[in-house]
């Protein structure tokens, strides 16, 4: 979506940290809107777009250009003969999960979703070629909330992965993006987002 006159656009790069086993345990940025929203005079923000890109700091495959590498794990030995998956998923909310694993496309104040998962196939003797297999999904925040989403609070943006084994010990870098309009929010509507709130 083209920004229109009166949107504002907010960019924020977040650093993760992954284990030697390329695990990452639930894990949020915070994305600092304090300068267009105020429950007191009733200021928020519409959101319309959010954007990621993810890089990797530093990167071994792709030191030129910090791309991110979609293939888990490359496999060896040690795991001939065998299937290894990997999934990395990242969010945008205004609510703080514990675990990344209740988030999906029908839970509460999550404004969008992507998530990757990477499969290879080992090869018998674990010498040869190994087959992978490498899928994502987009939700954002037109297919969530069609209506629209309105934001009083900052937003949230969250992390966790299994077995991705090409991050391990490494940094996962987001940039993200995001398309939001300045409003000003009725009281009702307010009041109907701050009990919400509350009944967490």
């Amino acid at each position: 979506m083209a920004k229109n006159t009166g949107d504002i656009i907010l960019r924020d790069r977040m650093q993760f940290e992954f284990d030697a086993a390329g695990d990452r345990s639930t894990l949020y940025g915070r994305i600092d809107t304090s300068a267009y929203v105020d429950t007191i005079s009733r200021q928020g923000l519409a959101i319309k777009e959010i954007y990621f890109q993810l890089r990797q700091s530093p990167s071994t495959k792709y030191p030129n250009t910090g791309l991110f590498e979609p293939v888990a794990i490359s496999g060896g030995a040690a795991v001939a003969n065998t299937f290894a998956k990997a999934g990395l998923k990242l969010y945008a909310t205004s609510r703080a999960y514990e675990n990344a694993a209740e988030v999906g496309i029908a839970s509460p104040d999550v404004l969008c979703v992507k998530t990757y998962n990477s499969h290879t196939a080992m090869n018998q003797d674990g010498t040869g070629t190994n087959m992978n297999f490498n899928q994502w999904e987009w939700y954002g925040p037109r297919d969530l909330h069609p209506e629209g989403y309105t934001l009083v609070s900052d937003l949230l943006i969250g992390v966790a992965a299994d077995n991705w084994e090409s991050l391990g010990t490494g940094t996962l870098e987001i940039d993200i993006l995001m398309i939001a309009e300045p409003i000003k929010v009725t009281t009702e509507r307010m009041n109907e987002i701050l009990s919400q709130a509350q009944d967490l």
